[in-house]
């Protein structure tokens, strides 16, 4: 996937961090401010004026040889007053510690606008050492002049005075430079986290980056009803199901859902519908299981199938207490009818997953599931599978030939790209469908939940990245503790 830059994104940057840039320009800004006032050595600067004249004769009239004369005689000057000579007597006269080198930086000759009048100043940290700095200078100059040009004079415009104003540092200056470096490098570093960041954010496009229509966005059940601190959050968390209670904003993102993804049935004909994700914790159950209850929300007979062999959740959400399943189904333990929990929610009928089997792979690919799928496909509106992550485990690969195809589900800032794709992949070389995206946990407009442990804020009951692996020979990375 390749990452590109426009103009909009960088304004989303900015106002996703607004705030942190402000309190980032202000805190260096102020920062800045003090180190000027408080910390930096102050500098004090005092000036004096000279005058220039080239030697003429009394009452000669002045003409702009003598102008030019005078100019030149400026240059020279400022040569001379920075003379070894000139700086050891300044040295000797206040008994200076510095050297040559190191009195030479503080003193300054310049010409005024380019006119004969000349400025000598000095700075130095004690302002009264400055000016006399500067008038030791203009004393020594008249007569060094005349020593070494042997023509012409100066004349001494003004003397220079002790001044209580620092030239430097300026704090006010100090404090708008960090201001703006404080913003820029706070903006940048945002931008660069935005840029290296891999989860599905609220700013990402995911039908322009997939090809793939996004069917709803579904807001974060917790953020939007305002409900638990996470001081008081359950150690087994309750399933988030919709009822009369559900926050009208939430309930609304299912049925824009179910309204999508009933024009994307309409083409393929058939009423089988696979809900996945790339991984676990990202909510393919509680959405596999809310969707169900929308459709049958129609009047449509709706049965919801839990795939997921080796961590079933759809008993727990509907608090189905029997012991038969798919699984004792497809063993041959019961019939479907015995399996099958009847009218849970309206016309919602649910087949749990059953006894955990040590083949789960196996049942999902056998001729006995394929011929079950078609069985129920004919008596009932619409069909919902519950099945695996993809790229955990090919379960939900293997019954692709009975499905209209694979709704994926994706948990916002939880989700990553690469997982996305390479799960897209999967499917697509095992001939699969791919629906659309149903994007989950959606904190647009809400209190962010960047930064979130991955795999869930309430923490797992099962172990490793997936917790029926290590049971069934499965051999994974181990990861956080799971959330779906």
């Amino acid at each position: 996937m390749e990452e590109t830059i426009d103009l909009k994104k960088l304004i989303i940057v900015l106002k996703k961090h607004f705030l942190p840039i402000v309190m980032a320009a202000v805190l260096c800004g102020g920062g800045c401010f003090a180190l000027a006032e408080f910390v930096i050595p102050k500098k004090y600067e005092s000036s004096a004026l000279l005058y220039v004249e080239n030697n003429r004769k009394s009452g000669d009239e002045l003409n702009i040889n003598d102008i030019n004369a005078a100019q030149k005689l400026v240059n020279t000057c400022q040569i001379i007053f920075k003379s070894n000579k000139m700086l050891e007597s300044v040295i000797y006269e206040l008994d200076l510690p510095y050297d040559y080198d190191e009195l030479s930086d503080m003193i300054s000759v310049t010409s005024v606008n380019g006119t004969e009048v000349m400025r000598i100043s000095a700075s130095h940290e004690d302002p009264k050492m400055a000016a006399d700095i500067v008038n030791v200078l203009v004393i020594q100059a008249q007569e060094e002049f005349m020593r070494v040009i042997k023509s012409g004079s100066i004349e001494v415009v003004e003397y220079a005075k002790v001044t209580d104003v620092p030239v430097f540092p300026k704090p006010l200056l100090f404090g708008a430079g960090g201001f703006i470096l404080g913003a820029a490098a706070a903006y940048i570093i945002f931008l660069i986290i935005e840029l290296m960041n891999v989860t599905i954010t609220g700013m990402d496009d995911l039908s322009k980056i997939y090809g793939v229509p996004v069917f709803a966005e579904v807001p974060d059940f917790e953020l939007t009803a305002g409900k638990r601190s996470s001081s008081a959050r359950p150690a087994v968390r309750k399933r988030f199901l919709l009822d009369e209670s559900t926050p009208f904003a939430v309930a609304e993102s299912y049925r824009t859902a179910r309204t999508n993804l009933l024009f994307s049935l309409a083409v393929g004909g058939k009423n089988i519908i696979a809900f996945t994700s790339a991984n676990p914790g990202e909510g393919k159950s509680t959405t596999c299981a809310n969707m169900a209850v929308a459709f049958s929300d129609m009047g449509k007979r709706v049965l919801l199938i839990d795939c997921d062999m080796r961590r079933p959740t759809v008993n727990i959400s509907f608090e189905i207490n029997g012991v038969n399943g798919l699984s004792s189904v497809l063993g041959g333990f019961c019939s479907l009818d015995e399996a099958v929990a009847k009218n849970v929610r309206g016309s919602l009928d649910v087949l749990p997953s059953g006894p955990i089997p040590p083949n789960p792979t196996e049942l999902l690919g056998s001729g006995m599931m394929a011929r079950l799928l078609e069985k129920v496909s004919a008596e009932y509106d619409f069909i919902l599978l519950d099945t695996p992550p993809v790229n955990m485990v090919t379960d939900s690969q293997l019954m692709n030939g009975s499905i209209a195809g694979h709704v994926f589900v994706v948990k916002e800032n939880s989700t990553e790209h690469p997982d996305v794709a390479e799960a897209m992949d999967k499917e697509r070389l095992a001939s699969g469908k791919i629906l659309g995206f149903i994007k989950c946990f959606c904190t647009s407009g809400g209190k962010s939940s960047y930064g979130k442990k991955r795999y869930g804020r309430y923490g797992g009951r099962y172990g490793g990245k997936y917790g029926y692996y290590q049971s069934y020979g499965y051999e994974y990375k181990s990861g956080e503790k799971s959330e779906e």
